[in-house]
């Protein structure tokens, strides 16, 4: 196992060029007024103006609609439910999905649209705890780690004519995989923590990344606040 880690391209765009700070500000404050959103037309509006944000971003279309349909796929069962046990669910439904998928989508924006370096060491500016950067920049390291480990393990177990069933035997043989990564993942984290306090490290967070704001990084948070505070006031006076 190694703890090679390779962010996905970002593509040259205003979103990638805007300052991480003022980008991550503007979403989280966006992300507010969007969970505030009570009616389905702002809402609507809202997932439009996100859509948008992407395609803004340069976001890959086949990016976009993977994470789309696993964000419709997290909430049918809102949209299923609510109708039929609550007065107005069809509306409440709309609402809550809406809102749901322009989460996602603006996560996304803010995921795609820079390294992920940038935006925690952005997030760390803004007075996030460095523990909790440092937790969320190793879960991400982790995670790429555990899937490309239980990829070979795959293969491992098909090259050797392993076919899941019903049986006994394919409960055991998942079950001691799932013991083998546990073990190679624990002993792999322990390697890396001696490795970083051999070399200095005493838990304080540090990035190299340097930060400077412009006028445009400026006004690209206003107009988002602007927009999103308008959805939000609409929202109230309907």
């Amino acid at each position: 196992m190694t703890l090679a880690v390779r962010d996905a391209a970002v593509p040259p765009s205003p979103l990638s060029r805007w300052d991480a700070r003022w980008k991550l500000a503007a979403v989280l404050l966006a992300g507010v007024a969007v969970v505030s959103l009570r009616s389905p037309y702002p809402a609507a509006v809202a997932f439009a103006v996100a859509v948008g944000l992407c395609f803004l971003g340069r976001i890959p279309l086949a990016v976009f609609a993977s994470r789309l349909g696993v964000l419709l796929f997290a909430v049918l069962p809102v949209v299923v439910v609510l109708p039929l046990t609550v007065e107005s669910g069809t509306r409440t439904a709309g609402t809550v999905a809406l809102r749901a998928v322009t989460l996602g989508t603006l996560a996304l924006v803010v995921l795609r649209t820079a390294p992920l370096g940038h935006t925690l060491a952005a997030a760390h500016r803004l007075y996030v705890p460095g523990v909790l950067v440092q937790i969320a920049q190793l879960a991400y390291r982790y995670s790429l780690l555990f899937f490309a480990e239980t990829r070979r393990l795959r293969i491992a177990l098909r090259t050797r004519g392993f076919r899941a069933g019903t049986t006994t035997h394919t409960y055991r043989t998942l079950g001691s995989s799932a013991g083998t990564l546990l073990v190679r993942g624990g002993d792999q984290a322990e390697r890396v923590a001696d490795a970083m306090r051999a070399r200095g490290f005493d838990g304080t967070f540090r990035a190299m990344t340097a930060f400077r704001t412009s006028t445009a990084d400026v006004a690209g948070f206003i107009m988002a606040i602007a927009v999103f505070g308008g959805l939000v006031l609409w929202d109230r006076l309907a």
